[in-house]
């Protein structure tokens, strides 16, 4: 078992420390989606390889950051967090991001290459078109209460009891917003692209992915593009998690292997793909 513990000078990061302190080789950043919190990752860690050790990212205005003003604006929260992960570049690191999340680490990996920082092995882009397409549901964000949480109904990735209940909508429906306003919001500033593998997750029934969207990673990196689909809808990273951890652990151990390190030797069975349909 491992242990979660906030970073003692930096709120943005969860810290997921091996058992026993065992050293990592290697580090995995992980993004959170919108109106979701880093605990959505609490049961990655274990299922990694030895050699690495997870690092959440903690969006403000959420657990223990709850009375922390929420942001929506890119430019102030990607160099957040490249100020929060710079320190932790000393090793080896990939980077992966669901939906928002992604969108947020694409940033924050541009952000630390214009400070001429370490760059990651490879991004995990999961969920989420290509950052120059902009989101579907721009101004959703802004919909009344009803008609809000009635687009939130449609993703099928909030519970019930909390759609149900009007009493606990000023509980979530402002953080959901402010998420939301990240992607609305967010304006694509062409540069030259990244130099790592990118491993695009996807689901078959995921409308806010488009083919053409999901291709358009292509143009953020001189590397190597994978495309692994799944059944199911915007949260099969939820519903498929054991297949999902599987395709970043190929990608893991890949790192690994390139970088000196030892990694796991047990076999997962993966759905390889190297293009869209």
């Amino acid at each position: 078992m491992t242990s979660q513990t906030p970073h003692p000078d930096q709120p943005w990061l969860i810290m997921n420390g091996r058992p026993e302190g065992e050293p990592a080789k290697m580090r995995l950043f992980c993004i959170h989606y919108a109106g979701a919190t880093a605990s959505i990752f609490k049961s990655w860690h274990d299922a990694l390889p030895p050699e690495v050790e997870l690092v959440a990212v903690q969006m403000p205005g959420r657990e223990y950051r709850f009375s922390e003003p929420l942001l929506t604006d890119m430019n102030e929260i990607a160099p957040a967090i490249a100020d929060a992960i710079a320190p932790l570049l000393d090793k080896p690191y990939a980077l992966f991001g669901h939906s928002m999340g992604i969108l947020i680490g694409f940033n924050v990996v541009r952000e630390l290459r214009a400070r001429g920082l370490r760059q990651p092995g490879f991004l995990v882009a999961s969920g989420r078109n290509a950052p120059q397409f902009k989101w579907a549901d721009t101004g959703m964000e802004k919909l009344p209460d009803e008609e809000f949480v009635a687009a939130v109904r449609d993703y099928n990735g909030t519970p019930e009891a909390l759609l149900s209940d009007p009493s606990m909508w000023d509980l979530w429906l402002p953080r959901l917003r402010a998420d939301l306003a990240v992607s609305a919001e967010y304006e694509h500033e062409d540069q030259p692209p990244l130099d790592c593998p990118i491993l695009v997750l996807f689901a078959d029934g995921d409308r806010l992915a488009t083919k053409a969207g999901l291709e358009g990673w292509r143009a953020q990196t001189t590397s190597d593009v994978r495309y692994v689909s799944f059944t199911g809808d915007h949260f099969f990273l939820h519903g498929s998690e054991k297949d999902v951890l599987a395709e970043v652990n190929v990608e893991l151990r890949r790192q690994l292997e390139e970088t000196g390190g030892q990694s796991d030797t047990r076999q997962h069975n993966t759905r390889a793909a190297v293009g869209l349909a």
